[in-house]
């Protein structure tokens, strides 16, 4: 008697499955956004002011449009966020043709928004932090915007060139999946240490790097590689071969 294949665990990524519904891409998309006016109220209303934290820095202002002046780093945090949500919305209505389970997408919304309340509670208690600066904030920031552009652009890189009919059933080889197999998962890494490293200086980005890192190696890219080489048998092992390294050249 065939043995079965286990059935897909619904918070997982559902590789192969291209039924998608409405309700599991609106969930993640729409929900996503919760994590702005939640890291908002963080900031403003400060509950570490009871432990007599002084409020989260300002450095000047920022004249935004609807909303008016607002603080310039408790803004720029939070465009990090922002950054973050359209990068995702990008790949749940731009590129991503698998089938989002609305227990992946109600996961993909709690863990997120709780691990961002998080990061904007270090950073409202910056001032307290012997290790933080405010050019830390600025530094982050640009690598934060940069790693997410090169995540982005390598996924609709990958898009276009699965998305063409004569590429039907070939493995990606082109542009950064040319110098590691991985490259959007090391964007990753670096834009998570780069968001620890905004909010709470070197302390911080050791937390936020060690939470992408331990993740993405031992979660994401194991399940990814598995499934690339069920899917690709003919070229995986060639691949690899070719491209030794999963995210960092000459480190992993």
């Amino acid at each position: 008697m065939a043995s079965s294949k286990p059935k897909p665990d619904p918070l997982s990524i559902q590789r192969g499955n291209y039924a998608r519904t409405l309700a599991g891409p609106l969930l993640l998309g729409l929900g996503r956004t919760i994590s702005i006016p939640l890291q908002h109220w963080v900031l403003t209303a400060h509950p570490l002011s009871r432990f007599g934290i002084p409020r989260p820095p300002i450095d000047g202002v920022l004249n935004l449009p609807l909303v008016g002046a607002q603080p310039q780093l408790s803004t720029i945090f939070l465009g990090m966020t922002a950054t973050l949500i359209l990068k995702q919305n990008a790949w749940i209505w731009g590129y991503c043709n698998e089938l989002i389970t609305t227990e992946f997408a109600l996961f993909g919304v709690l863990v997120p928004a709780v691990y961002e309340c998080l990061i904007a509670l270090v950073f409202s208690g910056a001032f307290s932090n012997p290790l933080w600066r405010k050019e830390f904030l600025y530094v982050g920031a640009a690598v934060h915007f940069l790693a997410a552009a090169v995540e982005l652009g390598s996924e609709l890189a990958r898009a276009a060139f699965k998305g063409r009919k004569e590429n039907k059933g070939k493995l990606y080889k082109g542009g950064l999946f040319g110098v590691v197999r991985h490259p959007n998962y090391a964007a990753n890494v670096v834009y998570g240490t780069a968001y620890g490293f905004a909010a709470g200086g070197p302390v911080g980005a050791l937390f936020t790097g060690a939470f992408y890192w331990s993740n993405l190696t031992g979660n994401a890219t194991p399940a990814k590689e598995k499934y690339l080489a069920e899917r690709y048998p003919a070229e995986w092992e060639q691949y690899k071969k070719e491209v030794p390294y999963k995210m960092f050249p000459g480190i992993f």
